[in-house]
């Protein structure tokens, strides 16, 4: 008996410890920002789809060619991006900056397969001295979510870079969000990216799924605990009563 009832609770342990990482690992946040390297942009930007929460923040390349004409300057902006951010999006906030106080460029870049997409190149006081992005380019940066998305909300009532700008000025199909570059390209000021990297996370169903296997592997073991002790004790107790 003494083996059956470590056998059972090393079971039923075990289906409780295994649903219980399951279930942990259905609140994690399965995102591609928690790596440090850089992850391609087909993975990261569905084409026709809004731009997963999981790719906000994420690094990643792009490469193609520029468009001729299509800039985008968006004016009263700072380069430290978390700045322009409303601490309270309750309310409309209207915040001094400390100068330089200026343009964030934005240029837009067709890819190879056709599509576009929304580059912040940095950040200038003066655009009229940034020369126009012109010829094949690849760029490095962090992708960000359309400004008008429910989670953004800006101070000043600034002027927003939306995917609907983007999609104006592009002259292909655009992605939703745009790409911050890491660097300044040519006289331009780095941009900080407004929206840092997201951890919160959906369940995942998988997970959740495999949380709930175990636990009905776990009623299992204990019915056949149960059933295995209740055999021992009869077939114990028939012994006795012939011995008897």
């Amino acid at each position: 008996m003494i083996g059956i009832h470590f056998l059972g609770f090393l079971a039923l342990a075990s289906c409780l410890a295994l649903a219980a990482w399951q279930w942990d690992r259905a609140h994690m946040a399965q995102s591609p920002t928690s790596s440090q390297e850089s992850v391609p942009f087909e993975k990261l930007s569905p084409l026709r789809d809004f731009l997963p929460l999981s790719s906000v923040g994420a690094k990643t390349k792009v490469s193609g060619i520029w468009q001729p004409g299509e800039r985008i300057l968006l004016p009263e902006r700072i380069p430290n991006g978390p700045s322009l951010v409303n601490p309270n999006p309750d309310k409309i906030v209207f915040k001094e900056f400390v100068a330089p106080i200026g343009f964030w460029v934005v240029d837009i870049l067709e890819l190879a397969d056709g599509s576009s997409v929304g580059v912040v190149r940095g950040f200038t006081t003066d655009p009229k001295s940034t020369p126009a992005a012109v010829g094949r380019a690849e760029v490095s940066g962090v992708l960000q979510p359309s400004e008008d998305a429910p989670d953004v909300h800006l101070v000043n009532k600034l002027q927003l870079l939306t995917t609907n700008m983007i999609t104006a000025k592009a002259k292909t199909i655009a992605h939703d969000g745009y790409l911050v570059a890491n660097a300044g390209d040519g006289d331009l000021t780095p941009v900080v990216p407004i929206v840092a990297p997201s951890h919160k996370s959906k369940l995942h169903v998988r997970n959740v799924i495999y949380t709930f296997n175990w636990l009905i592997f776990g009623l299992i073991v204990l019915a056949m605990w149960r059933q295995i002790v209740r055999d021992e004790l009869e077939s114990t107790t028939l012994l006795e009563n012939r011995r008897n």
